[in-house]
């Protein structure tokens, strides 16, 4: 048991470390896409300079958690795979034409590259809420079996004023986020005039994802078995508030030498503060269902050669993946040859 959720553990951090890198990602990509319409140059200038080097980087952490859920949880796997055959697909399609028309973006003539940013832009701002919606599937209430597989209620998904409230928590999550970070970025190339862009963006985005947030976990009716077990989790949501709370006064502290106010290298690490501890806290809810009621961490664990195995595998890639985005992240976000050229 302790292995399982040990493992469970393994693959919750592992989601989460994509979760944040696929916010700045996907976010940069919307952002970018709306200062290229703005005539907003600074922001457009510093958004593309993190999306062009970086922007495939992290769909490699989404390998990662395809790969420890179908080694650690191949039941859990297969149940995933029936249900959520639609949106998953929608999703996959998605991300191929992010992929290719980024490409596009930096060749061809100027009226390609702002298609490709279009295209780019608008399935950038949807996949992350695309990828939040998985979270009310899992809840129960919207898969059903049928014989011996589970089926998706797609119109019920439809109809759940659930599955919304999580789209939009996912959607400004995303562009909160992403706003945050780059924020942080434009300041580190030395860029006061993006910096300020982006700063108000992300004192808007803050409170909406505050509001969506709370709407899809407490106020819009969810799964009843759920509903107490978040309540019974508020020290973790607390520190959630709190996290955001200072993150918003890093965004509007005044600073001595009279430039723009903030401090966003302390709003980044206060922002991802604030998804970890809400994350923990859902995820305890949650356990130890990984679909309700269908599929548990224990029931759906492998065995504990296979664990081995694949453990090793998690690790190997790793060690493998860290150092390598840790060295682009060097190399194209704090270096301010890079940043400022």
């Amino acid at each position: 048991m302790n292995t399982a959720y040990a493992a469970a553990g393994l693959m919750w951090f592992v989601v989460f470390v994509y979760a944040l890198a696929g916010s700045v990602d996907f976010g940069a990509t919307f952002w970018r896409m709306r200062a290229a319409r703005t005539g907003e140059r600074a922001a457009h200038r510093v958004a593309e300079r993190y999306v062009s080097p970086l922007w495939e980087a992290t769909n490699v952490f989404l390998v990662m958690i395809a790969v420890a859920l179908v080694g650690f949880f191949p039941n859990a796997a297969y149940a995933y795979g029936s249900v959520l055959l639609v949106p998953g697909s929608l999703i996959l399609i998605l991300l191929a034409l992010r992929g290719g028309f980024l490409s596009q973006a930096y060749g061809g003539t100027e009226g390609h590259a702002a298609w490709a940013r279009a295209v780019t832009g608008l399935t950038a701002v949807l996949l992350p809420a695309l990828l939040v919606s998985v979270l009310p599937i899992s809840q129960g209430g919207l898969v059903h079996a049928v014989g011996d597989r589970l089926a998706l209620d797609t119109g019920a998904l439809l109809r759940s004023p659930t599955e919304y409230a999580y789209l939009a928590f996912g959607l400004s999550a995303g562009l909160y986020i992403s706003a945050t970070f780059l924020a942080d970025y434009a300041r580190t190339a030395g860029d006061e005039e993006a910096y300020a862009a982006f700063r108000i963006r992300a004192l808007a985005a803050g409170p909406v994802t505050i509001l969506a947030g709370v709407a899809a976990l407490f106020i819009i009716p969810s799964a009843p078995w759920l509903s107490a077990r978040l309540q019974a989790q508020w020290p973790w949501f607390v520190a959630s508030l709190t996290a955001f709370a200072a993150a918003y006064a890093a965004l509007v502290q005044p600073l001595p030498d009279g430039r723009t106010p903030g401090r966003p290298r302390w709003a980044v690490i206060l922002v991802g503060l604030q998804f970890a501890f809400a994350q923990i806290g859902y995820g305890l809810a949650h356990a130890p269902y990984l679909l309700y009621p269908y599929v548990t961490t224990v029931g759906s664990f492998t065995n504990a050669a296979m664990f081995t195995a694949v453990l090793w595998v998690v690790v190997v890639g790793m060690a493998v993946l860290v150092p390598g985005f840790v060295w682009l992240w060097r190399l194209f976000v704090t270096d301010t040859r890079y940043t400022r050229s």
